[in-house]
């Protein structure tokens, strides 16, 4: 299992990479086999192809990305919350769960969107 110290660098690099549209930077995080869930409940995106598609996607939009607070490490999870800004719509917040590999590779990340949150 990864160290906290592992953990939080990855998460800060999964943050970095978003918010600077790095796809490729941003997929090298995941497990091939890895699963993303955004938002969750409505969209799975399964294994690195579809995850690279999706973020690819993503890259397209002008938006940027801030953390919100700390992130927090239990074992191989991990969480955080980001401020979402995007001209035109009032930011809005993301909360992010993820699950490492003893590789420190993301194999889940589970996003919840609420538009409301930062109201």
């Amino acid at each position: 299992m990864p160290d906290r110290s592992a953990v939080v660098s990855a998460v800060e690099s999964y943050v970095r990479h978003l918010g600077n549209h790095e796809v490729d930077k941003l997929v090298a995080l995941f497990a091939d086999d890895a699963v993303q869930h955004e938002p969750l409940g409505v969209k799975t995106f399964h294994g690195v192809d579809e995850i690279r598609a999706f973020d690819t996607a993503c890259a397209k939009v002008d938006f940027t990305v801030s953390l919100l607070g700390p992130i927090t490490v239990a074992g191989k999870y991990a969480a955080m919350q980001l401020r979402v800004q995007r001209v035109g719509i009032p930011d809005f917040a993301a909360s992010d769960l993820f699950e490492f590999d003893e590789n420190c590779k993301i194999v889940s990340l589970s996003v919840v969107l609420d538009p409301q949150a930062l109201c």
